[in-house]
């Protein structure tokens, strides 16, 4: 019996020698999924469903969870009791397919509605507001949108995964700037997935197939990098 623990999720290759030689079917590629859980606090967990993607806390504290199996949002109370679920798998108002990123501001919920192209805007109870974007490569339209957040002009930035680069929209969902990943330069990147911004509204994006950090202004203009190349 051979006892593996990966440190990491995600794929691995499993090499097994005896003797300096490999045994039968070594080595064999595997992935490593991870348990996923919520904590709350040192002595409460929430149990979420398959994939959860990411996480908003809402001023009230209720904590909101975007799950990417069941294409819901699920809502938690402080202490880890689910009051309710927003949407259900489709590509109507309101309903998602495999939803990642998830951003909270006031009553106001935006999703990166990754397997329908776009980004929905509802209220944190739940109603439909509006959505943004269509699959495609053009102004106006996703390819796996994966991350979003809202700067302080209230606007919207978007990591939209396989075209390469990230956009930035009003609250009206008018497309206002691109920051295209043009791999051959030296600011580059390839899959953008998450973003963050700093106090002075530069906007970190993490290219997950770059293994770099790519900082740039609020206008998309490339300040550094960091991490490994």
């Amino acid at each position: 019996i051979i006892t593996l623990i990966p440190q990491t999720a995600g794929p691995h290759q499993l090499l097994i020698t005896m003797d300096g030689q490999h045994v039968q079917k070594s080595p064999c590629d595997l992935y490593v999924r991870r348990d996923y859980s919520i904590l709350c606090n040192p002595e409460q967990v929430i149990k979420c469903s398959d994939d959860p993607m990411s996480i908003a806390i809402h001023d009230s504290g209720d904590i909101y969870v975007a799950c990417c199996s069941d294409s819901s949002i699920n809502v938690f109370d402080h202490a880890g009791k689910q009051k309710r679920t927003i949407g259900s798998h489709g590509s109507g108002d309101g309903q998602f397919n495999s939803p990642h990123g998830l951003f909270i501001k006031g009553d106001v919920m935006y999703v990166a509605d990754y397997g329908n192209h776009c980004i929905q805007k509802l209220t944190t109870g739940g109603q439909f507001m509006q959505k943004f974007g269509q699959h495609g490569s053009g102004q106006g339209q996703f390819n796996g949108p994966l991350s979003v957040i809202v700067d302080q002009r209230d606007r919207l930035i978007v990591s939209d995964f396989s075209n390469h680069r990230v956009v930035i929209l009003d609250q009206a969902g008018t497309w206002l700037l691109t920051i295209n990943g043009n791999i051959s330069a030296s600011h580059g990147f390839q899959h953008p997935y998450g973003l963050a911004l700093d106090p002075q509204g530069n906007i970190h994006v993490a290219a997950c197939h770059s293994n770099t950090i790519k900082v740039f202004t609020p206008e998309g203009t490339y300040v550094r990098s960091y991490g490994d190349a």
